[in-house]
């Protein structure tokens, strides 16, 4: 007697091009997104020199536990300073823009 073979169907294996395509796509969308929340992070920063001279006075100051005071002249010659406290605060003088909303004070409260 002979016995029946039976033939089983081949288990599929890898992925499909469809698969590989939907995974492509979710990458570029995810670095997408990831891409302009970095450059919308990173830009303010390195778009005021001045904001960012205080951010790092303001982040030694916090670090060293000493104050410490910003000098910055600008092209006519007038000089304006910032002084970064270590517990945070930040008090500015002279002509300098953008210091005040890093301290939360009004310019008022700040002269």
């Amino acid at each position: 007697m002979r016995r029946a073979v039976t033939r089983t169907a081949p288990v599929p294996r890898g992925v499909t091009l469809v698969e590989l395509l939907v995974v492509i796509v979710l990458l570029g969308l995810v670095a997408g997104v990831a891409g302009a929340a970095f450059r919308s992070w990173k830009a303010p920063a390195s778009a005021d020199p001045v904001t960012a001279s205080v951010e790092r006075a303001r982040a030694e100051a916090l670090a060293s536990g000493r104050a410490v005071t910003v000098e910055l002249r600008d092209p006519a010659g007038r000089v304006a300073s910032a002084t970064a406290f270590p517990d945070g605060a930040v008090v500015a003088d002279g002509m300098a823009r953008g210091i005040d909303r890093l301290s939360g004070r009004s310019e008022r409260a700040a002269r």
